[in-house]
């Protein structure tokens, strides 16, 4: 009697990134139509990427614990007394985000480095937003947190633009590498990467019965 209810209990279905998907095309130049054999799924093509990017990078700097990329150019960043009172405090704290900045005067501090997950980012433009973060955080600073939302934004300026045409090699490539993410449904702001509508709701909407 056990075994006949355990047979008849019902089967949680696999998850979405689980099953095959055939992409079908590009829908409104912003989503990906893929088709499973539950239905329909449409993938925001930037969300994805900015899950993709974040996951990548996040992972990046766990591993590189707070490793540096020297620039080839060291520039100064010119700031008021008491940001730059401020950053003399914090020093420590930037330098465990992987940001190399060292006195070169009384308001004025050298910028030789920054953690791997910036290349690409204007570097200055980079430093003095963190220190925007930095002062808005206060005494509950955590610099792993810092980190994530610094990533966050960074990949704000990385992924690709809603709109942008890109192969259908590239689309498939997007798709494998968001199944291989921690956490592929959402984009690191919580917005969906993917929507799926089963083939009993393309029925129902068709009026037609399954």
């Amino acid at each position: 009697a056990v075994e006949a209810e355990l047979s008849r209990a019902p089967v949680e279905p696999a998850p979405l990134m689980k099953v095959p998907l055939r992409i079908l095309g590009v829908v409104a130049r912003h989503y990906i139509a893929l088709e499973s054999d539950r239905g329909l799924v449409l993938m925001d093509q930037r969300a994805a990427h900015e899950r993709v990017l974040y996951e990548r990078m996040l992972d990046a700097a766990e591993k590189a614990s707070a490793s540096s990329q020297r620039l080839l150019l060291p520039e100064t960043v010119e700031l008021s007394a008491r940001d730059a009172q401020f950053v003399r405090e914090q020093i420590e704290t930037l330098a465990k985000l992987g940001v190399g900045l060292s006195e070169f005067g009384e308001q004025t501090f050298l910028l030789d480095a920054l953690p791997p997950f910036a290349g690409g980012m204007e570097a200055r433009r980079f430093v003095l937003e963190l220190i925007d973060d930095l002062k808005a955080a206060g005494q509950s600073v955590n610099s792993n947190r810092l980190t994530e939302q610094m990533i966050a934004r960074t990949i704000c300026h990385r992924a690709v633009n809603a709109g942008d045409s890109i192969s259908e090699p590239e689309l498939e490539k997007l798709v494998e590498d968001l199944r291989r993410c921690a956490m592929p449904y959402t984009c690191p702001n919580g917005r969906p990467t993917l929507i799926e509508i089963n083939e009993r709701e393309l029925a129902r909407k068709f009026g037609r019965s399954v």
